[in-house]
Parts: structure tokens; C-alpha cells; sequence
């Protein structure tokens, strides 16, 4: 760390690609005499000049000059705490990168002998009134545990999304006492969001997520395999979901559902999701059965979407689907509880750049790994994959090839490969 402060770097340097030999001392007086800009920007991206040309140029009247100063890691701390507070953007922005990227390499020794003179330049930065900068400071130190705990609270309390987000989702120095205060204090939207994927959060945590009611953000919290969600909760969590489609997917896949949860979100997701759940949970044959048989006696009643026209049908529906960017896993599995082959063939057409007769021989096949080797062409996933053999190709229960447990395809790349070739026409 001393040596950072009087910009004496340790180890030699290596002299950029296109750089000039560094020159004299002499000579590199004259320069900073009397060069022009360009010279002494030369002279200063140098990571083994002298520091005191550093520190000096620290302060030239030319910002390219300023900036090549703040790119140096070889530059004194001293000149940095200068540069912290330029009046042009590009130098400070320069200085963020550089600050963040040498930060996390200090030893915690080191961090704390000169942590004062450190920390004060993060700390300018870190209040700096352009976003842009204050953003390159909460990216490059989100994962940090050796940085002043007041640094990041002020940076998790941020207005803006890309300052906070990094710090409220990674940060190690955040207390689960203080994230749920930041929460509770209204937290919303992307924010919010970056709660939710935070990794190991308790419990009260996800209640104040959920608390807040916002459908995005209990989406990233389902998705969040890590986050600690009571039964109860789960429970409030599948009463609220009923009439929102958006959180139907990452409820079914959420994975240790109690049986309770499982019979409920049952009566009210599609028959291709109640597939999945049943997957991603690894149900008893017994508990699967009683709950795909309650199933199908809501399509029977009339009483699921799969009874519904579906707005996707037809070759032209998935047409602009495709051209507007919608051809998703949603409106795929959508075509697969309805049964619409019609959307699918054309749907998989686009998606895999396949032609015509090679898409319908693979889609008519009722071959399990040929129906893996179409989803996985198309981009999909091994879960859809799974919908796509039980609904589409009528693949016997024993005879199905199920998502990994990583939720991978038990296929390789090469065996899924062939099985697309092998279809050609």
C-alpha cells in the first residue's frame, strides 16, 4: 500500500503495445515543461514514471493529460485523491475503473494501515454527482468485504438502480437486519428485484418482499433456489399467484413445494406447468397420479385454460410472435396445452431453421429423444421438452427422457445433434 501511495509499484513494468520507451529523467522534465498534450499524455500513461511527474500532472490544464493519469496504476494515491474531484466526467470515470479494479487486490493489512487515504478516494467517487460513476464504484467492489460499511450503505440507498441493484443483491457487509429495513422502507421495482435474487436471505426478508406486492420482484424471489421461504409464506405466495399467470412458471419451479402447495397450485396452472412441477419436485408416483388426475377432471369440466381458444393457433399467430419477440417458452407451452400443432410446427420452423418436412417429421415422431433434440434446436429447455413428450408426441410415462437435476438435458450436445440430423428428410 505505500508503495501505491508514493507510486512505487512492485514488480517491473511492461510497456504497453505502441508505447514509446520511457525517457529520461531529464528528458521527462523538459516534457512536462514544456511538451504539448499530446507529449505529456504520452508521458504520463508511463506506469514507472516518476511520481512526482504523476502527482504533478495530476493537475495539468489539458483533461486528456488528467486522464492519462487516472488510467496509471502506477500513480501516487495523492494524485488520485486529486483527480477524484476533476471537473470532467471521462477523468473521474477513469479513476473509478482504476480504484475498483486495484481495491479488491489489497491484502487486509494493507487495507487497513492506509485505509483513510484509500477509502477516501472511493468514498469521493462514490458521491460523485454523475450516476455513470457511482454505478462503476457499486460494480466493481458489490462483492468487497474490506470496504467501509458505511460506504455501502450509502451506495445500497442510492436512487439509482444501477448504483444500489449491485450492492443490495451482492454485498457481503449488508446485515439482514439492514436490508430488511431498506425494504420495509418501501423498496420497488428493479430494486426490489435485486433483493429478491439476493443469495441465503431469511425468511422476514422474503415476507417483506412479498409485502411489498409487486409481481416482478416475487418472481426473482420464487426463481431464488437460495432464499429461505416458510411454508406459510410459500402458501400466501400460491393464494396471490392464482390470478397471475406471470408467477405460474417460476412457482412450478420451485423446487421442495409441501404437498399442500402442490394440490393448490395444482387447481390452477396449466396441465404442461402441473407436468413441470411434477418434475421439478421429484414427486412420489402416487402424489403425482392424484394430482394429474385432478387435473384432468378440470379440463373435463371445462374449468382450465387448455378448454379456452388460445390466441396462438395458427402458422400466422406464431409469425408475429417471432417478428415481435414473443416467441417464448410461454407461448410455447401455451401451444402444447392447447395442442395447437399448427402454431408449433410453424413456431419450431423459426426457432431452429430447420425446413418444412425435417420440423414435422421430428414434431410427428412421438420419438422421446427426437423431441428433445427439436427443443433443444429451438433453444428450449429440457422442462419443455418434457411438456413436448407427454402432450405433443404421447411418449409413454417409462418411456420419457426427464430434465437432469440440474435441469439440464440428459442428452449430450452431440447425441442431440445427431438426432436432428437424423430426422432430415
Amino acid at each position: 500500500m505505500l508503495d501505491w501511495v508514493l507510486g512505487r509499484k512492485k514488480g517491473a513494468k511492461k510497456r504497453k503495445p505502441g508505447q514509446k520507451k520511457k525517457p529520461s529523467y531529464e528528458e521527462a522534465k523538459r516534457v512536462a515543461a514544456k511538451g504539448d498534450a499530446k507529449a505529456r499524455a504520452e508521458l504520463a500513461s508511463h506506469e514507472d514514471l516518476e511520481p512526482e511527474f504523476l502527482y504533478f500532472f495530476a493537475s495539468d490544464e489539458d483533461a486528456d493529460v488528467r486522464r492519462a493519469v487516472a488510467k496509471n496504476d502506477g500513480s501516487p494515491l495523492q494524485a488520485d485523491l486529486i483527480l477524484a474531484k476533476d471537473v470532467d466526467d471521462k477523468v473521474r470515470a477513469e479513476l473509478a475503473f482504476k480504484i475498483g479494479r486495484l481495491v479488491p487486490t489489497l491484502t487486509e493489512n494493507e487495507s487497513q494501515q492506509l485505509a483513510d487515504m484509500t477509502f477516501q478516494v472511493l468514498e469521493i467517487l462514490a458521491q460523485d454527482q454523475m450516476p455513470s460513476i457511482r454505478s462503476i464504484i457499486a460494480e466493481e467492489i458489490k462483492h468487497l468485504d474490506h470496504v467501509p460499511k458505511r460506504l455501502i450503505k450509502r451506495l445500497a440507498e442510492d436512487v439509482e438502480i444501477t448504483v444500489a441493484g449491485p450492492i443490495l443483491e451482492y454485498s457481503p457487509l449488508l446485515t439482514d437486519e439492514q436490508i430488511l429495513q431498506i425494504v420495509s422502507s418501501g423498496l420497488r421495482g428493479g430494486l426490489l428485484e435485486a433483493v429478491a435474487r439476493r443469495k441465503n436471505i431469511p425468511n422476514q426478508v422474503s415476507q417483506a418482499v412479498v409485502d411489498q406486492e409487486e409481481d416482478p420482484a416475487i418472481a426473482e424471489l420464487l426463481k431464488n433456489q437460495t432464499a429461505e421461504i416458510s411454508e406459510k409464506l410459500m402458501e400466501e405466495i400460491a393464494m396471490h399467484a392464482e390470478t397471475r399467470p406471470d408467477l405460474h412458471l417460476p412457482l412450478v419451479d420451485r423446487r421442495s413445494l409441501s404437498k399442500t402447495t402442490l394440490r393448490r397450485i395444482a387447481t390452477f396452472v396449466s396441465a404442461a406447468l402441473v407436468d413441470r412441477m411434477i418434475s421439478s419436485n421429484s414427486l412420489e408416483e402416487d402424489l403425482a397420479h392424484e394430482i394429474r388426475l385432478a387435473v384432468r377432471e378440470r379440463i373435463d369440466a371445462g374449468d382450465t385454460e387448455e378448454a379456452k381458444p388460445k390466441a396462438g393457433t395458427t402458422r400466422q399467430d406464431a409469425e408475429k410472435l417471432f417478428k415481435s419477440g414473443k416467441l417464448d417458452e410461454y407461448a410455447l407451452l401455451d401451444a402444447i396445452d392447447a395442442g395447437s400443432t399448427e402454431f408449433l410446427q410453424r413456431s419450431f420452423e423459426l426457432l431452429t431453421e430447420l425446413p418444412v418436412e425435417h420440423v414435422e417429421k421430428m414434431l410427428q415422431s412421438g420419438s422421446a429423444k427426437g423431441l428433445c433434440a427439436l427443443a433443444w434446436k429451438a433453444g428450449q429447455g429440457a422442462d419443455l421438452a418434457t411438456s413436448l413428450q407427454r402432450r405433443i408426441g404421447k411418449v409413454p410415462a417409462k418411456s420419457m427422457i426427464h430434465e437432469a437435476s440440474d435441469g439440464s438435458f440428459q442428452m449430450t450436445e452431440e447425441e442431440l445433434e445427431w438426432y436432428v440430423d437424423y430426422f432430415k428428410t
